[in-house]
């Protein structure tokens, strides 16, 4: 079985919390040994073909009645529209999250920063995000600050090609944060399956930072050890380990947090003719992000 739909992002707009509570639902699969298959983001995943797309990651299906996958680069990666359309056709379902996209912004910057990915200030990473992303095109999912907070070209991108009521436009701080009970109601209907009682309460995606930098460095980054034990073992298993090891180094932090005055300026410099664009294609009043 094949997705009859998608939540196709946005990042860090909580797109994980979403997959953790609709998995619990009893009439709703999504794959189980991995959230992001990225068979719509990567070109070498997707030239594998839809029948194996379907065997990797849909064969435990149960004749639930909503399948689907939860990716935020979907919305991001600009062949990811035409490729689920040549997938799964026009009628598939779409959810889209949107966020506030200075904050948006900010919180990938830290996941990044925290990633050892970024060296640079929030506002120099902004500033220079067009130079880094012509010069380093390969590290345009780490640096894509600005990029993805351009909601109008990516949901564009989908209205050519799949019908408009097939899409459900949600805002992260109003219906995510705010109203969540009656936003996964209506996430419900949506799918068209009965209402059932979920955890509401999960929190996905808790900020963490390394507590070894030396150990992080090891797992993360290009060295001789790495390398050594990439020729020894298999990718699953490196993966694993990996894992397990980040998972042992990790502890909760507190995300620093943005000047609202900050932030304003940066919505005022980067955003708000897009924001302004989004209000009238989702026809939502989006002046919480602005004001």
């Amino acid at each position: 079985m094949l997705p009859n739909f998608l939540c196709v992002g946005a990042q860090k707009a909580g797109t994980t919390t979403l997959y953790e509570i609709l998995k619990q639902h009893p009439d709703i699969f999504l794959p189980k040994k991995i959230k992001e298959t990225k068979f719509f983001v990567y070109e070498e995943k997707y030239q594998k073909g839809k029948g194996w797309y379907e065997k990797e990651f849909f064969s435990e299906w149960k004749d639930e009645r909503a399948v689907g996958e939860v990716d935020p680069a979907m919305m991001f990666e600009e062949k990811s529209a035409q490729r689920i359309f040549e997938t799964l056709g026009k009628n598939v379902k779409l959810i889209f999250i949107f966020r506030n996209p200075v904050t948006r912004a900010y919180s990938h910057y830290l996941m990044s920063q925290r990633k050892g990915f970024e060296e640079l200030s929030f506002e120099e990473a902004m500033a220079k995000e067009k130079e880094r992303l012509k010069n380093e095109p390969e590290k345009k999912y780490n640096f894509s600050y600005l990029s993805r907070g351009f909601y109008c070209e990516q949901v564009n991108r989908f209205l050519k090609l799949f019908p408009k009521e097939n899409m459900l436009f949600l805002i992260f701080e109003d219906d995510f944060i705010k109203n969540r009970k009656s936003t996964f109601d209506n996430i419900q209907e949506f799918l068209g399956v009965k209402k059932a009682a979920l955890d509401l309460e999960i929190r996905s995606n808790e900020a963490s930072a390394p507590k070894s930098k030396a150990l992080h460095e090891l797992t993360r980054k290009k060295n001789p050890v790495r390398q050594a034990i990439g020729k020894l073992l298999p990718k699953s298993a490196r993966r694993s380990i990996q894992k397990f090891l980040g998972g042992q180094n990790t502890e909760a932090v507190q995300n620093p947090k943005l000047d609202p005055r900050k932030e304003k300026e940066l919505i005022q410099q980067y955003f708000i003719n897009d924001i302004h664009q989004l209000e009238k294609i989702i026809n939502r009043n989006l002046s919480s992000w602005y004001n």
